[in-house]
């Protein structure tokens, strides 16, 4: 150092300058936290800001397991539909094959009584020609011997050539009875099959048996309009269902993404206030006590509200009718 220089004096800020560079630097910090009537959860006591810090995470991975419930669910039902597509089928026509099994034994309890009608049929025409012949008979019966043996019978013959009609008669009769009777019992199992099944309400089979031709229409209805429209139907249902998986396994998803950031804003809004109460504490107390005023007010409001809904009692309903002006 020079000659004749004194050493230059080290500069010292007084407490007052040393206070209002703190305030200064507290009203900086100040100026970048909102207050909390703009903060997200400004407006919480500290009891709910812990609570919701607590369940946020619990709700939140009870939704991921509702997510990954549906996921799995959709892949499975997407699963089925590919293996069934794979084997050249749907799986409405899978569910459907039952019923087609059990149109077929109808069928086959149809077909009986087409036959026994048949064979009704046969047999009434027999005994048609043979009432037909008797009544030919009966036309030669006042004839004379002479005149029968002229007409190259006998009095004999004509005896047997009438007891034999008379007996093919009977017996055609009987035959076309026993086969009606026979046809009515292959239609009521037919539509027993159908009537008495898991499957009577889809099918629309209920009531009595109808006829045989009614029945054979009520079954070829079936397998051709009805089971192909439950076919459709199941088979539309599982697209419905997959986007309706689709759409639930997405919304629990952003719920639990909406929990998680809620224990995540309640958490910065804890520390935030524990920042605040140990740099800046009068305005701890200042929020504190603003926040404690603002729920007293709520909470008297909910209160009035509550005893004005227990003492309003609804009108008791009037037995005339609204009067008309005149």
């Amino acid at each position: 150092m020079p000659a004749g220089c004194t050493a230059p004096r080290e500069y010292r800020l007084s407490d007052e300058q040393k206070q209002r560079l703190e305030d200064m630097r507290e009203e900086r910090e100040l100026a970048g936290t909102r207050a909390w009537t703009e903060r997200p959860y400004g407006g919480h006591t500290d009891q709910e800001l812990t609570r919701l810090i607590a369940t946020g995470p619990v709700d939140a991975r009870q939704w991921d397991r509702d997510a990954a419930a549906a996921d799995e669910a959709k892949a499975t039902l997407l699963q089925e539909i590919a293996d069934a597509a794979a084997a050249g089928t749907s799986r409405g026509q899978v569910e459907v094959a039952p019923l087609y099994a059990l149109l077929d034994q109808a069928d086959e309890h149809l077909a009986v009584a087409r036959t026994e009608q048949a064979r009704e049929t046969a047999a009434a025409e027999v005994a048609a020609k043979a009432d037909e012949h008797l009544r030919v008979l009966a036309a030669a019966d006042s004839k004379s011997r002479l005149a029968l043996r002229l007409a190259g019978t006998s009095r004999k013959e004509h005896t047997q050539l009438t007891k034999q009609a008379e007996t093919d008669r009977t017996a055609a009769r009987r035959e076309a009875a026993e086969a009606r009777d026979a046809a009515g019992r292959a239609t009521a199992d037919a539509w027993a099959t159908v009537r008495h099944s898991p499957y009577s309400t889809v099918l629309g089979a209920t009531g009595r048996a109808p006829d045989v031709d009614t029945l054979t229409s009520r079954l070829t209805e079936m397998r051709q309009t009805t089971v192909p429209a439950l076919t459709q139907q199941k088979d539309a249902g599982d697209q419905k269902r997959v986007a309706r998986l689709h759409g639930q396994a997405a919304k629990a998803t952003e719920t639990a993404s909406m929990y998680r950031a809620v224990a995540t804003d309640a958490r910065t809004e804890k520390q935030l206030r524990e920042r605040i109460a140990q740099q800046h504490p009068e305005l701890h107390r200042t929020e504190t006590r603003a926040r404690a005023e603002v729920q007293q007010v709520q909470q008297a409001q909910a209160a009035r509200i509550e005893q004005q809904t227990r003492r309003y009692q609804p009108p008791a309903p009037s037995r005339s009718g609204p009067s008309r002006g005149r």
